[in-house]
């Protein structure tokens, strides 16, 4: 038996009078069950893809219709080559200027670690496509910097680094130091093209060339120019970390250049 107030709550119910759905005497059920049906194919594109990073793909629905949009792949460091172009001293000069002149960094000194400048100076230049890279060095520091010519003639700083670092000891004559491999961040801000990798060090005297591989399998030639040797290539980590050395005999060896 209800209470005087369920049975006030049961006639404020507003479905109170209608049948639980699924019994049998529901005629809207009956004819829904009764009538005909028919599936719809769905159709499915045999076009394999490939999906990398949050900005893979954008889907924008139309009318109920789901489109996806591919982008074309980036257009960054389309120019590259993998065997380097020769760049004139005057280029090179002019080049570099676009590059910073000074390494920044702290320093310890006998009343502790203080801020340091240390001016640098271009050893080595290489260009590929578009893309000139420059190797600065300085009395314990060192850095590099990838400047283009857009097509508005003005020569632009893609990205550069310059840090305080012990000065790399010299190889003998028929080997190779490697003073930095890896990715260079600031190539990937805002300003910059996207990621690459590069590597530089010191080389003897008897190395007439140097060359790497990228993971691709690809033959890559560094420069080898007054005692130094440097490469990069876009991507990440897209260098493998061996390097064949060609002496100036026509001898050749394998060495390790990872650190």
């Amino acid at each position: 038996m209800k209470s005087p107030m369920m049975a006030e709550l049961a006639d404020l119910d507003p479905a109170r009078d209608l049948r639980a759905p699924g019994r049998p005497d529901d005629a809207a059920l009956q004819e829904i069950l009764g009538s005909a049906r028919r599936a719809t194919p769905i159709r499915r594109s045999t076009r394999p893809a490939v999906l990398a990073g949050a900005a893979a793909a954008a889907v924008v629905a139309v009318a109920g219709v789901a489109t996806v949009w591919w982008p074309a792949p980036p257009a960054a460091f389309a120019s590259w080559t993998a065997v380097p172009s020769d760049v004139t001293p005057a280029e090179v000069a002019a080049r570099a200027e676009a590059c910073g002149r000074v390494a920044h960094g702290v320093a310890e000194g006998e009343d502790g670690p203080h801020l340091e400048d240390v001016p640098i100076s271009p050893v080595l230049a290489e260009q590929r496509g578009d893309y000139t890279y420059v190797l600065l060095t300085g009395k314990g520091a060192t850095g590099e910097c990838l400047v283009t010519t857009r097509a508005s003639g003005a020569t632009d700083v893609v990205g550069g680094d310059a840090v305080l670092a012990s000065a790399p000891a010299a190889p003998g004559p028929r080997d190779v130091t490697t003073v930095h491999v890896g990715t260079a961040s600031w190539s990937e801000g805002d300003t910059g093209d996207g990621a690459l990798t590069s590597a530089y060090g010191r080389v003897g005297a008897d190395v007439a060339s140097v060359s790497l591989a990228t993971t691709a399998g690809e033959r890559v030639e560094a420069t080898v120019q007054d005692g130094w040797w440097a490469v990069w290539a876009p991507g990440e980590a897209s260098l493998r970390a061996t390097a064949e050395l060609t002496f100036s005999d026509g001898a050749t060896t394998e060495v390790a250049v990872s650190r």
